[in-house]
Order: structure tokens, then sequence, then C-alpha cells
């Protein structure tokens, strides 16, 4: 042996020698809980935190350097609140590296470790302080070498102010192998996840080897076997397992994935999913592009409904520029009573993993099947291009040729063209789709924005479209004609508009001709926003019966929405519409009616009940129905002549095939809690003219109302002589009961009364007649007697 390794050889026991001594002479002599008192406030004075070590620190020096702290804690920044804490932290360092500035924690072991984090809403958290460094002035750098790291019955709390976010890690328990850069290492970790947004309440548990380069930025994990189950967002009863092998480079865009199994089953609400993907080999390299088959499974199962998916794609070879894969195919079908219907996608797919470019010539979704007698055919094709450097996605020429079930019964037909493009780093994203369904014509401009939450756009125009011919009808409304509806039939499927709470919305929509709920309208415009859990409409214009509404309406987007309706109807023919709308025709005519009311509830009777504002309608050459008030009062005529005070009243019903016919008819209601009440009615017919006041309650389908009737002069020659003694006598006629059966009821007591009155006033003219002739006469006498005396006559 050379004399020069000699010496070194010497040199270096003769060093271990002095350390080994130095050491045993520390360990023997220095006790670090003297310098408790220092660290404790060092760290107060340069962090402004109280640090708290109640227990003794107890030091190893050979073979390892140690420490074992006890119970640590430590409080937030300025303050006394708890910022972390531990039962028991035990660390120790290898020590012959040490001499050449290289760092190896031989083993970290903490329990009970408790750590609070929070962001507050300005976007600053409770451990910046901790993050500012002092600059290391020495000139050499210690290398960083973990042998391993126990974490055991731990808990770390994470609140974001700003994001109103709470993720709480507990039960955490964490074993790992060495951990340095380029070193082969093992994990193993469970712990219990509870968040908020996402929701989440599930174990989580995973074990396998890793490594990485943080040069290369190469990460790499084998023999995986990892579990989640609980709930996640939304999902209940979740399983998710995965294993397998990958190795990723991130930034060269490089991966290989071997023998990578996914399987996902759970719940969500009623629909039950079973989801599994296999890929058993994987790989973009710089040697190559390569993978085995892929496959994967869904299965859902949501009530009477089953929705079967597999999807493939067969092996490929290519390189990260130019890979393709040569079929891609996924099949579905679904199953629902008479539903059988099958979904068939199928492409070609190529692709630049250097470029991040990949694109599909043509992607074919075929459909087939049929539900009951109606079949299910078409297709809908497209060219996809998705660049994920640029973020965007491009479906340049979308046709569909689609013939599907109508929920209204029978089939209906899709035939359209258009382009869809999307640009996730402005998020935004756009559709325009133009052609016909069924008789209809359309032309459509959709959009969207932001994404999270989505923001809606959109332009549609559509030449003619009878809505009621894709609403869901009865096996006998399918059969025959709609039959008509009670109001508890009507309430029996509410309104619920609590789905769109969170819509963000903001459109126009034209239709030339649209029938919706049997009513017929044309030319209709609406312009609708949609934000905060309102929904507006302004303005909603349309030709309608004869004439023209315009006007607006909002709603509350809740499960009872509130409903709030302005509306101007202009020469509208009342009786087709309302025939049309409700079924009944109780008020005929053409003219102005103008609605400011609002309510509230889930279908239209508790609408009618809870129905408040202002009505006012003034109407021409129509009738009321229900009711033939100048009938009534002609069926009393053979009573007329013998009225004397003491007469009992005469009633009858009315019938749906009765009317009161006018000429002008105006008023105006304040509806309270779906009672209408009036007090300046007023119709004008040839016979009679009637004027009242009372309440129609709408709700109930019940009026209470006073009617005044006048026989007017033009009776004479219409109604006979012998109706001739009313003329000009006010009848009144108290009108109440069901909409389908007025009762009336003429008060003779208050008729003689008139009757009497009117002899009275008659008598008085009369006197008043003769006296001024006799006035006039005596008059005239002086007169004469005066001129006499002056002329001496």
């Amino acid at each position: 042996m050379p004399k020069s390794v000699k010496y070194l050889v010497f040199g270096l026991l003769g060093l271990l020698g002095i350390v080994i001594v130095a050491g045993v002479i520390i360990a023997a002599t220095f006790d670090p809980n003297d310098y408790k008192p220092y660290i404790i406030k060092t760290v107060q004075e340069k962090k402004q935190r109280t640090l708290t070590i109640p227990g003794e620190i107890k030091l190893t020096f050979f073979p390892k350097i140690g420490a074992d702290l006890g119970k640590v804690s430590i409080s937030e920044h300025q303050g006394k609140a708890e910022f972390a804490s531990v039962n028991s932290a035990k660390v120790s360092l290898a020590l012959i590296p040490l001499l050449s500035k290289t760092l190896v924690v031989d083993h970290v072991k903490i329990d009970g470790l408790n750590v609070h984090i929070k962001r507050f809403k300005d976007g600053s958290t409770n451990f910046d302080d901790l993050l500012s460094k002092e600059q290391d002035d020495q000139d050499g750098q210690v290398a960083f070498d973990i042998d391993g790291v126990s974490i055991t019955d731990s808990r770390l709390l994470y609140e974001d102010l700003q994001k109103k976010q709470r993720l709480e890690i507990s039960k955490l328990d964490l074993e790992t192998g060495k951990i340095a850069d380029k070193a082969d290492s093992k994990v193993s970790l469970n712990a219990h996840v509870k968040s908020n947004s996402p929701a989440m309440d599930a174990d989580i548990a995973w074990k396998s080897g890793v490594s990485f380069d943080l040069g290369k930025k190469q990460y790499a994990i084998k023999n995986t076997d990892a579990s989640i189950k609980g709930m996640l967002a939304g999902f209940s009863d979740l399983v998710l397992t995965l294993a397998g092998d990958a190795d990723i480079a991130a930034a060269e865009k490089r991966f290989a994935l071997d023998g990578v199994k996914l399987a996902l089953s759970g719940k969500r609400a009623a629909q039950q999913f079973d989801i599994k993907f296999n890929a058993p080999k994987l790989a973009m390299t710089d040697k190559g592009a390569s993978g085995d088959k892929i496959s994967g499974q869904v299965k859902l199962i949501e009530g009477a409904r089953t929705v079967d998916a597999e999807f493939s794609a067969p092996s490929f070879e290519g390189s990260p520029q130019a890979f393709k894969l040569p079929a891609l195919t996924l099949d579905a079908t679904v199953k629902e009573g008479e539903l059988d219907a099958k979904a068939k996608l199928t492409g070609t797919f190529s692709g630049n993993i250097d470029k991040m470019l990949f694109s599909s010539p043509q992607l074919k979704l075929a459909l087939s099947g049929k539900k009951g007698a109606t079949v299910i055919d078409g297709a809908m094709t497209t060219p996809l291009v998705v660049d994920l450097n640029s973020q965007i996605i491009e479906a340049s020429s979308l046709n569909a040729d689609l013939s599907l079930p109508n929920p209204g019964g029978g089939a209906m037909k899709l035939n359209a063209g258009g382009k869809a493009h999307a640009d996730l780093g402005k998020k935004n994203a756009s559709l325009t789709l133009k052609g016909k369904l069924d008789e209809s014509t359309f032309d459509a401009k959709l959009g969207a924005t932001n994404f999270s939450p989505m923001a809606y756009t959109f332009d549609i125009a559509i030449d003619r479209l009878n809505a009621d011919r894709y609403k869901s009808r009865s096996a006998d409304a399918q059969s025959g004609g709609a039959p008509e509806k009670t109001p508890e039939q009507a309430d029996a499927a509410p309104l619920d508009l609590s789905g769109l709470r969170d819509l963000q919305a903001n459109g126009s929509l034209r239709i030339g001709a649209l029938t919706v709920n049997n009513i017929k309208t044309s030319n209709l415009r609406m312009d609708l926003k949609a934000g905060g859990g309102n929904i507006n409409v302004n303005p909603l214009s349309a030709n309608l019966y004869g004439g023209s509404t315009s006007g607006a309406v909002s709603a509350t987007a809740t499960k009872a929405p509130r409903i709030s309706l302005r509306q101007t109807l202009a020469g509208v023919n009342v009786g087709p519409l309302l025939k049309d709308a409700i079924g009944k025709d109780p008020l005929e005519g053409r003219g102005n009616v103008d609605l400011n009311v609002t309510t509230e509830g889930g279908g239209l009777t508790q609408w009618k009940k809870n129905l408040n504002g202002t009505m006012k309608l003034a109407l021409r050459d129509g009738a009321i129905r229900g009711v033939n008030v100048a009938q009534t009062v002609r069926n009393a005529k053979a009573r007329i002549g013998a009225i004397k005070g003491n007469e009992p009243s005469q009633t009858g019903t009315g019938s749906a095939n009765e009317k009161t016919d006018f000429s002008e008819m105006s008023g105006s209601f304040r509806v309270v809690n779906g009672v209408a009440h009036n007090d300046d009615l007023a119709i004008k017919s040839p016979l009679i003219r009637v004027g009242g006041a009372g309440t129609i309650d709408l709700g109930a389908d019940r009026l209470d109302y006073l009617a005044k009737t006048t026989v007017v002069s033009t009776l004479q020659g219409q109604g006979g002589p012998e109706l001739q003694a009313l003329k000009g006598v006010t009848i009144p006629v108290r009108l109440s009961g069901p909409f389908s059966a007025i009762g009336w009821k003429i008060d003779f007591q208050g008729m003689a009364t008139e009757l009497a009155k009117q002899k009275i006033d008659e008598k008085k003219d009369e006197v008043k007649a003769k006296a001024q002739k006799e006035l006039d006469k005596q008059k005239g006498k002086v007169q004469e007697q005066l001129l006499k005396g002056l002329f001496g006559k």
C-alpha cells in the first residue's frame, strides 16, 4: 500500500476517533433543555409566534444524531390560538455524511400531528410568515436525504375563506421508505378525507413503489394498490380502485402505463353505476408510441332504465409526432319499458403528442332501435380537431339526420347542420345549427361562457312550432282528443323551476307561429335574462286572437315559483282565447285587457288562489256566459203588476248555454289572494244597462255579485209592451255560485221600493208642472193689471 494511502487511512481513523470521543463528551456534558428559553424567545422575536415545549428534549449522538422533542405546539402569528402541534416528534440524522455537508435524515417519526391552515378573504394565509427565509451566506449547500418518514394518528385542516372551501384530513397514517432524488422508495397511506367543495366524505388507502427525478421532472409509481370508499361529489356508496404502473415525464410529454386497471361503482340519487377501464400497455416515449388494446365498460341503472356501454381501441404503433388509432368504437344500449335503443360511435384518430394535436376526419354516431312501434334511426357525423396547446376544440361540419321517438307519441324527425367551437382557455363555446324539426324550420345560435358557473347565450328563430306536439300525453289523450282538465288535474303536475336556480342566461327567441298549451300566437318575440335565481322575459309580445299582446313576465327559480305578469292585450277576441287556454269561455267579446298581477305556487290552482294585483277590461260586442240577465227580468213580467212590496224573491239557476249579450262592457278589478273585487262594472245592451259591485273568487271558480239592471226605453218593440212598466226601473239581481251553475235572485221588495219611488217622483213632477202652470197664469194676470194702471185703461 502506498504511504500516501496509509497516511490517509490513518488520518481518517484518527479523525473518526476524535469525533467519537467528542460525541461522548458532548452527550455527557451538553443539555439542550438549557437552550429551550432561547429557542422559544427567538421564535417569538422573529416569527411573533409562541413555541411551547413542555417536556424534556432528549439527544443522541452516536451512531446517529437524534432528538426526541416530545410534545410541541406553535401558535398563530401574533396570536394565542394554536396553529400546529404534535404529541411526539423524533428526528435522527446520520453522523458521517455531515462531514461532507450532506444532511441525511435517517428517520422522522411524528405522532398526533394537528395542523390548521387558513387562507383569508384577501388571499393571504396563516403561514405566510413561515415562508420567508433568511439567505444563507455560506458558499455550499447541504444535500437533502431522508431515509424514512412515519406519521401516525394525525389531522390536517384547511379552510379557504376566499372560496368558502373546507378540507379535513383525519386519521392520517403515512409510512415511507427512502425519500431522495433518483431513489427507489415505497409509500403507504391511509386517511379519512372530508371536504365541502367538492363534497367528499371518504376513506383513502394507497400503497405503491415510488421514485422521482427532480432534475428531469420524471415521476414513477409501481405496483399501485389504491382505493377510495365513501361519498364523493354527489356519489354515495362509492368504491374506486386503481392498480398498475405509471412512468410520467411531464415536461417532455412522455409517459408509459403498464397493467392499469380502474374500477368505479356507486350510486347517485336513484342511479347506480359500474365503470371499468383497462390499459394493459400504453406508452409515448422517445422511441415511439404504442399500445395494446384499450377497453372499458359502463353500466347505469336508474329505475326501469338500464344503460350498457363498451369502449375499445385496438393495438397501435407510431411515434409521438405521428400516431394513429385505426378504429375507435363505443357501443351503447338503452332499455326502458318499450324503449330499446342502440348507439354506436366510430371513427379513426390521429395525433401528435409533441404538438398536443389530435384529430378525426370523420366521427359518426349511428342510432337504431325502437320505442314500441316507433322506429329509431339516423346518424350524426362531424370531423373533429382537438388542439390542447391552444385549448381549442373544433367540430367544423356537424350533420344530423335522425328519426326519434316523440314524447307526445309517434316519431319526430330532425335534419340539421352546423358547427361547434370551444376555447377552453378563454372559457367559451358556441354552436350554430340550422335545419328542420318535423314541420318547423329553425336557425339557432347558442353560446356558453365562464363554464363555472356556466353562462348561456342564445338567438333562436323558428318559422312555426306546435309545442303541444312534443308534450307527453296520457294514453287517452293520444288515442282521442285531449280531455278537459280539472284544476286538480292541472295542479297534479306543478311547475317546478328549482332546477334553474343557478341558471345564467341571456338571449332572444322569435317564432312565426306558435301553439303552446293550446293557445295560438304569431310573431312571438321574447328576450330572456336569467341570473341570481330570477328569470325575466322582457319584452314578451305576440299577435294573439285577432289582436296583440305585449308586456313582461318574471319568475323566481324555486320549487314553488313566484310569478309576476304585466301584459296589455289590445283588440283581442277574448272568447276563443279563454276557450283554448282553459277549456271554457265564460266571457266573449273583442277589446282590451290590462293585467298587472303576481302569484306564487306550484300549479294552476295555487296560482289562482295566490293571485294579487289589478286587472282592467274594455270589451265590445260580446257576452257573459252562465246567466241571461235580460231573460231573468223578462221571466218576472207576470208578477210586475202585483208587486206591493211583500212579494217573495224570485230565484233560479243559470246554465252554460245562457248568456247576457252586451254591446259594451268595462270594469276594473283589484285582486287580493285570488279574489277579484269590482265596483265599477258597466254593461250596455239594446235592452238593459247593468252596473254593480261584488267579488269573483278565481281560486274557487265562484262569484258573489249584485248586478243592478235597468230596463232602457229601447225595450219597447223588443221586449213587449207588458214590460213598459219597468222602463227606467233599476232591478237588483243577486248572482252567486260556481261558474258552471250561477244562481240568480230578484229582490221584489227592492223593486217595489224602486217603483214607489218612481211613482212619487212622477207625482212630484206632475205637481210641479201644475204649480208652474198656475204660477205662470197668475203672473200673466198681474202683468195685465199693471199695464192697465200705467195707461189708465
